[in-house]
C-alpha cells in the first residue's frame, strides 16, 4: 500500500523542542506530529550506548519509544488507559522524515491548549490551576507512572476556573536513567511525585503574574 507523504512547512510548525520540532498535521486538526532531531553525543557516547542498548534500536526516535512503551506498560499492568498523558497514535512519513504523532489537546474553543508555563505568564496565581496539579500528581502517583520531566512547557491546560481545570502531559513521560530505580522502587516512585508536584507549584507561582 502506498503512503504519500504529508507537507509540513514553518506554517505547520508549532513549536521547537531540544529533541523534537511539533507540527500541526497538516489534515487532521485532533493530531500534532513530532519531528525527532539527531541525538546528541555526550561525553563517553560509547559506553553510554553500550549500556543502553535501546538508544541503538531506535536512534533519534529514542524520545517516542520511551514514551511509547511507558503508556503500554502501564495499560498492561493497569487494565486502563491512563488520561493523565497524551496518546501516541502513530507513525507518519512526512517530507522531513518520519513523523510521530499524538493526541492534540484542544480547549473549548478549538486551539491547542497552551502549556502551563503560558497559562501562568498569562494569569494570576489561581487556586484552581493548583487543585489540577494535585490531581495531575495524584493520578500519575496512583498509576506508578514515571515522569522524567515534569517542566510546566511539558504541561497543558484545558478548562476554566469555573468547571475546574485539567492539565495533561504532553512530554516527558518515561524513565530515561540506565538502572530504572523510579519503575522498580514504589518508595523512591512516591518520594520523587512528591518533589515533582511540590516543585511544580512552586514555579508555576513564580512564572505567574502578580495581582
Amino acid at each position: 500500500m502506498t503512503r504519500p507523504k504529508i507537507t509540513l512547512s514553518s506554517n505547520t510548525l508549532l513549536s521547537k523542542g531540544g529533541g523534537r520540532n511539533i507540527h500541526a498535521h497538516p489534515d487532521n486538526p485532533g493530531v500534532i506530529i513530532k519531528l525527532h532531531k539527531p541525538l546528541n553525543d555526550k561525553p563517553l557516547q560509547g559506553l553510554r550506548t553500550l549500556l543502553r542498548p535501546k538508544r541503538r534500536r531506535f536512534g533519534a526516535l529514542l524520545n517516542s519509544f520511551v514514551e511509547i512503551d511507558a503508556f503500554a506498560e502501564i495499560v498492561a499492568r493497569t487494565g486502563d488507559v491512563p488520561k493523565f498523558a497524551s496518546q501516541f497514535l502513530g507513525f507518519i512519513a512526512t517530507n522531513q522524515g518520519p513523523g510521530a504523532m499524538y493526541e492534540a489537546i484542544r480547549g473549548a474553543d478549538g486551539a491547542l491548549a497552551p502549556t502551563l508555563k503560558k497559562h501562568a505568564r498569562n494569569n494570576p496565581v489561581e487556586p484552581g490551576i493548583e487543585t489540577a496539579i494535585d490531581q495531575l500528581w495524584d493520578e500519575i502517583t496512583d498509576f506508578r507512572a514515571v515522569v522524567s520531566d515534569p517542566a510546566l512547557r511539558n504541561v497543558v491546560v484545558t478548562g476554566d476556573a469555573t468547571g475546574g481545570y485539567r492539565l495533561t502531559l504532553v512530554d516527558g513521560l518515561g524513565e530515561r536513567t540506565v538502572i530504572p530505580i523510579l519503575s522498580w522502587s514504589k518508595r523512591a516512585h512516591a518520594a520523587q511525585c512528591k518533589i515533582a508536584r511540590n516543585t511544580m507549584k512552586r514555579e508555576y507561582r513564580a512564572q505567574a503574574q502578580r495581582p
